[in-house]
């Protein structure tokens, strides 16, 4: 009788357990079962570009001498989550938040310290502009960038930069977006949704993958491979002045190659560094924001002293 109770409760236990762990990694288990299915088609545009028109705007700012920014900073999130939302997926070992995650609550915070002070977020157009020192631009001024293109930059961070009036630039694995809801992955309908305020742009294909030495696709494979995946993210996004932003921060001159192939005026990495004009435009260095960074951490990467 004790054994059958036993055996009862292990059991009962065991499956309580396993649809947890099923409930918690479903996207992750699915995408992982059906990612040759699920990816993308490689030769359909996300229909995106009737929305996208705005970011080829040029503000006249009405700069005046003396004025003008002779240096900004260019800001990169990964991921904006509700703190009642995290769960023990969005911890490290050591029980920190992922370096990745900024909480809601924060990124407010931080969006609603720019504008009060007055900060102006420019175009991807604008800054291009700003780097070649083809236009003026006001000395608080910010670049706002995204990279990965999860869901909750939509669901999230999408409608507080809509209330500051705030743009940015969304950086996506154009094979990732699905037609289906999900939970943590981006759909189409997430995009032509948020695509007044995301200017969305290239993260790879399907190349923000690392392989089994750990090394980035995009300096691990070869060239062919990597001009055919990235050159199917910009038939996917079908950008008229396409930029770029390396996955993991990871590239090489080989990698740079490819990108000039496609006439890409921009790349971004992850060094965080301030930019000023004149730099490779190959390598514009972002300041990432840390789940731990206090609205002090955030004024000196704004370098408001």
């Amino acid at each position: 009788m004790k054994n059958a109770l036993f055996n009862v409760a292990f059991t009962a236990i065991f499956l309580g357990m396993f649809s947890l762990i099923l409930y918690i990694f479903s996207d992750t288990l699915i995408g992982a079962i059906t990612s040759k299915q699920t990816l993308y088609p490689k030769d359909k545009s996300l229909a995106i570009d009737s929305c996208q028109k705005w970011t080829d705007d040029v503000t006249d700012h009405n700069v005046k001498s003396g004025e003008e920014a002779n240096r900004l900073t260019v800001l990169v999130y990964n991921r904006i989550i509700d703190e009642e939302q995290l769960n023990e997926t969005h911890f490290t070992n050591d029980e920190s938040l992922q370096s990745t995650i900024v909480v809601t609550a924060e990124f407010e915070k931080q969006m609603a310290f720019l504008a009060t002070h007055n900060y102006t977020s420019l175009t991807a157009e604008e800054f291009y502009l700003f780097m070649q020192n083809k236009i003026k631009v006001p000395q608080k001024s910010i670049l706002i960038t995204f990279d990965d293109g999860l869901k909750d930059n939509l669901d999230t961070a999408y409608p507080i930069l809509k209330k500051y009036k705030f743009t940015a630039i969304n950086f996506i694995d154009t094979g990732q977006v699905t037609k289906k809801n999900s939970k943590t992955i981006v759909t189409v309908h997430d995009l032509q949704k948020g695509c007044d305020v995301f200017d969305f742009q290239s993260h790879t294909y399907n190349f923000h993958q690392r392989n089994e030495n750990g090394e980035a696709y995009l300096v691990s494979e070869t060239q062919k491979e990597i001009q055919k995946d990235i050159g199917i993210s910009l038939v996917n996004l079908n950008k008229k002045n396409p930029i770029f932003s390396y996955p993991y921060g990871e590239y090489d001159d080989e990698t740079i190659k490819a990108l000039k192939q496609f006439n890409i005026i921009m790349a971004f990495t992850t060094e965080g560094n301030d930019v000023r004009p004149g730099m490779d435009l190959y390598k514009i260095p972002r300041k990432r924001i840390l789940p731990d960074d206090t609205i002090e951490d955030f004024k000196k990467k704004i370098n408001m002293w």
